[in-house]
C-alpha cells in the first residue's frame, strides 16, 4: 500500500511564508479600501455641509518680499476653524529663492492644503521656529506622508503660528507643451479647516527693485482683524472653484 510523501520541513515552512504574505497582503487592500470609503464619506459629508453656507469674500494685493525668509514671510491671514478658508496666489521666477507667506492658526484642528499651478514646484509647511511639518517631495519619510494627510484634510494642526515655502523642486527644467522653457511658474495654495464661512483672498505679485518687507495697509489690516473677530459683512458667494480658476482664469 502506497503512502503519500510527507513534505519537508522548509516546504512547510515555504508555503506558511507564502500564506502569511498573502494574508497580510489582503489585509492592506481590506485597509486601504475602508480608508478610502471613510475619505470620500468625509469628503462628501464636507461638501454636503459647505453647500448649505453663504460665503463671503475678501481680498487683498501685496507685493512679495525679495526676501525668501521667515522674518520677510507674506501674511495671508488667519486660519479659523470652520470659519476661514485662505487662499494665495502667485508665481515664482527661475532663480527666485522661494516664496514664504505666514499663516496663523487659530485653534488645533485638521488642516486641508490644496496646491495647483506649474510642474517643478515644491511646497513646504514650517514651524514658527522653521521646523519642517510637511514637505511635498517624496521620500523623505514622516515630512512626506503629513503633507500627503494634509492634502486629504487628516493631518492635525495645532493653534500656531506657521511658514509655507514655496521653492522651484531643483529637478531641472520645466518645459510647457510647445518645448519652451517656463522662466517664471505660476501657482496657487489654499488652506481650510472644517467648513469655511469667510474666503480670504491674497494675491502676491513680484517685488519691485528696493522693495522690503511687504507691509499691510491699514484697510488690509481691517479685513484680517475681520476674519479673525468673524464679524459678519454680507459681500455675496464665492465660487466654488477658486482655485480651479485661478490660474487658467
Amino acid at each position: 500500500m502506497s503512502t503519500s510523501p510527507t513534505p519537508s520541513l522548509t516546504g512547510t515552512a515555504a508555503a506558511s511564508t507564502v500564506i502569511a504574505d498573502t494574508t497580510k497582503k489582503l489585509s492592506n487592500i481590506e485597509q486601504q479600501l475602508a480608508d478610502f470609503a471613510a475619505s470620500t464619506a468625509k469628503a462628501n459629508k464636507k461638501a454636503e455641509a459647505q453647500s448649505k453656507i453663504q460665503v463671503q469674500t475678501f481680498e487683498k494685493q501685496v507685493r512679495k518680499s525679495p526676501y525668501s525668509t521667515n522674518g520677510a514671510a507674506t501674511d495671508i491671514g488667519t486660519l479659523v476653524k470652520d470659519s476661514t478658508r485662505l487662499n494665495v496666489y502667485s508665481n515664482i521666477k527661475k532663480d527666485d529663492k522661494g516664496d514664504v507667506f505666514k499663516v496663523r492658526v487659530q485653534t488645533a484642528g485638521e488642516a486641508q492644503i490644496g496646491v495647483l499651478g506649474d510642474p517643478g514646484l515644491r511646497v513646504q509647511v514650517m514651524s514658527r521656529y522653521g521646523a519642517v511639518v510637511a514637505d511635498s517631495k517624496e521620500g523623505l519619510g514622516s515630512t512626506s506622508d503629513n503633507y500627503k494627510a494634509l492634502q486629504k484634510g487628516d493631518y492635525k494642526l495645532p493653534a500656531g503660528d506657521y511658514f509655507i515655502k514655496v521653492t522651484n523642486d531643483g529637478n531641472g527644467p520645466v518645459k510647457d507643451s510647445k518645448g519652451n522653457v517656463l522662466t517664471s511658474k505660476n501657482y496657487a495654495i489654499q488652506m481650510s479647516m472644517g467648513v469655511y464661512r469667510k474666503d480670504y483672498d491674497t494675491v502676491a505679485q513680484q517685488p519691485k527693485a528696493g522693495d522690503g518687507v511687504p507691509q499691510q495697509s491699514v484697510g488690509q489690516l481691517e479685513l484680517q482683524n475681520m476674519l479673525t473677530a468673524a464679524q459678519n459683512f454680507d459681500t455675496g458667494l464665492s465660487g466654488t472653484a477658486k482655485l480651479n480658476n485661478a490660474l487658467f482664469g
